[in-house]
Parts: C-alpha cells; structure tokens; sequence
C-alpha cells in the first residue's frame, strides 16, 4: 500500500480549512500535516516540514496563492493543488504548473481526481521536476499588485498604486495613502518578502516606501529625505541612505 501524502492547506478561512481538513480525513491517500492560514505562514510550514501535496487558496492576505506557486523551489517544491471560489484564475494556475485546480465547495469526487493526479506526478519526479525547471526560467508573470487591508471588521483589497507607504505599527503594519492609513496584519519584513522588489523599497527599518510615490529627493543637513505624491515627507535611515541613492538613481 501506497504511504499517505503529506499535506498542507493553505486557506484564510477557517471554514474553508475545516471543510477540507473533514474530507481529506476521510482519505487513506493523504496524511494532513498542517495548515497555515497564508501564503507566508505557509514558507514558514515549509521551511521546516516535508510537504507532499499544497491545497492552496488563491486570494490571501500578505502572499497570495499564485505569489507563493512562484516562490517554491522547481526541484523540490511539492505539487500544488488549487482550492478556491475563483474559477478566472485557473489559466494562471496551470502556468504555474498546478497540478489541479478545484472550486469551492470541494467534490469529495474531484478531490480524489486531484489527488491521484498528485501522485502520478510524485512518481515521476524527474520528469515534474525538469518542468518545474524550465517554468522557472521564465519570466515571472503574477507578481503581487494589491494587499489586504482591515476596515472595522471588513477587509479591503487596496492596490499597490494607491499605497505611498508602509510604517511598522506595533505587531501591524499601517498602510497609507494620499487620504488615509489602514491597518494591516503581520510585519514589515514579512510584507518586504511578500512584495516585488521592484515595487518597494525600505528606506528604514520601520518604513517601507512605494518607490513610484516618490516625487522628490532632498539631502538636508546630511539627511536624506523623501517627498511623496501627497506631499508627505519620509526621512532615510542611516544605514539605507547609500542603498537608497542609489536605487533611486
């Protein structure tokens, strides 16, 4: 008899998680072995366990499904299943190499497809991992382009172009913009990894700045400040004044 996969889901909501979680007990196929409840929650997951099979949801606050499908090792990632209630993302699934990609509510049927489907390809892992291989030499196509953010107790999907900069805040993070702030989970740095490089650029050790919101440099009195679209000014930190010229030049 074939060992069970080991597991992991990844899905904001605990509901969702519970459904999932209720199902795949039911199988001999797989052994659940966590469950994170976002995309960075779940490198941490990785980092440490042997994963199998990824049950990944694709909208999630700080990395996002299809963010984190891009960020897994081509040769040593585990396969990735979809599970979402967004049926426009599944082409960009499939170029990320999912393996399958299922909607909400779960059939318990389509979910046994999916992981047979898992196993196959965990049987030939010379041939998956020289796919996975050629992918990643390509161009990364699904950067992250919005975050979400808390009002009371909704969430909001708020672009990055709206976003002039990041503060730390405690065990948060305030997103601002031209007109307001909004509070975020998580930290700076785990908001930094999250990002796209190209995007954001930390000036401080508590700020993080959309580097297109920058309009104007000015070196003050052997400080380096930042003058944003809204007219906020962000001071440099010391040690980020050389990085930061030179990023900006």
């Amino acid at each position: 008899m074939n060992e069970p996969l080991r597991a992991l889901i990844v899905d904001d909501e605990p509901p969702a998680r519970q459904a999932l979680l209720r199902l795949l007990r039911d199988s001999p196929e797989v052994a659940v072995a966590g469950i994170a409840s976002d995309g960075l929650e779940a490198l941490e997951v990785l980092a440490r366990e042997t994963i199998d099979l990824l049950f990944l949801d694709i909208e999630m606050p700080a990395l996002a499904g299809l963010e984190l499908a891009t960020r897994l090792q081509p040769a040593a990632s585990p396969v990735v299943v979809f599970v979402t209630a967004w049926p426009q993302y599944a082409v960009a699934a499939f170029d990320v190499d999912a393996a399958d990609y299922l909607l909400k509510p779960v059939d318990p049927a389509r979910l046994a497809a999916a992981v047979a489907r898992a196993r196959q390809r965990l049987a030939r892992p010379e041939l998956d991992a020289s796919l996975r291989v050629l992918r990643a030499r390509q161009p990364a196509q699904h950067q992250p382009d919005h975050v979400w953010v808390e009002q009371g107790a909704t969430r909001l999907r708020l672009p990055l172009d709206n976003i002039e900069w990041f503060a730390a805040d405690g065990d948060y993070v305030q997103a601002h913009t031209a007109t307001r702030s909004y509070l975020m989970h998580g930290s700076l740095n785990q908001l930094e990894s999250a990002l796209h490089a190209a995007r954001v650029l930390r000036i401080h050790r508590s700020t993080l700045i959309n580097v297109d919101a920058v309009t104007r440099v000015t070196s003050v009195n052997g400080q380096l400040l930042l003058a944003t679209r809204s007219g906020a000014t962000l001071q440099v930190g010391r040690r980020a004044r050389a990085r930061v010229k030179r990023r900006l030049e």
